[in-house]
């Protein structure tokens, strides 16, 4: 009878153990993986530098366009609210050019899928794709519908997601030039 308490004992002894040592990995491995995430970039910082590749080519360019004002856009093919923004970011863009702001769709999908995903919207040619380290300097935690607003000279304006209030303001400003500019023609 002692050596049957003694064993139980040691079984739950040995199963505490056990159960105490997974809790600490587990910890330990979610302060790593927090650790490992850099600071996402904030309104007033500049804009990292980067090289991005656009969708079809092979060539490398600057993401952003030297003195002019930009709205960086991170869209997932997997996300269905990234999919249900498509029409509204496609109606966005002819007056997003006219006012000269650019539009550039970053990514780190593969150019198939991204065609696939874009197929039916004038998006395809804003569309830009960088190395993943670079993109994890823009958007670490890898959010999406996002977006960044990046002006002339290079420092972020904005960030967020798309449907916010920065977002919403971005949208306004844009219908209206384009009623102004309808208007004036």
């Amino acid at each position: 009878m002692d050596r049957q308490i003694l064993l139980t004992t040691l079984a739950f002894l040995a199963f505490g153990m056990a159960l105490n040592l997974h809790l600490s990995l587990a910890v330990l491995r979610r302060q790593r993986m927090q650790h490992d995430v850099p600071a996402a970039p904030v309104a007033g910082d500049p804009a990292p530098p980067m090289l991005s590749r656009r969708l079809g080519t092979r060539s490398r360019q600057p993401l952003l366009p030297e003195g002019q004002a930009c709205a960086l856009l991170f869209l997932s093919s997997r996300c269905d609210k990234c999919r249900a923004h498509l029409p509204e970011v496609a109606a966005m863009l002819p007056a997003a050019t006219a006012a000269g702001l650019e539009m550039r769709i970053v990514s780190i999908e593969p150019w198939f899928r991204l065609r696939r995903f874009l197929a039916g919207t004038p998006l395809a040619a804003a569309a830009h794709q960088v190395v993943t380290e670079d993109y994890k300097r823009l958007n670490p935690r890898f959010a999406s519908p996002a977006y960044m607003f990046v002006d002339h000279q290079g420092v972020i304006e904005a960030t967020g997601l798309i449907g916010d209030d920065n977002w919403l303001q971005l949208r306004a400003q844009l219908a209206h030039s384009g009623t102004e500019e309808e208007t004036a023609a």
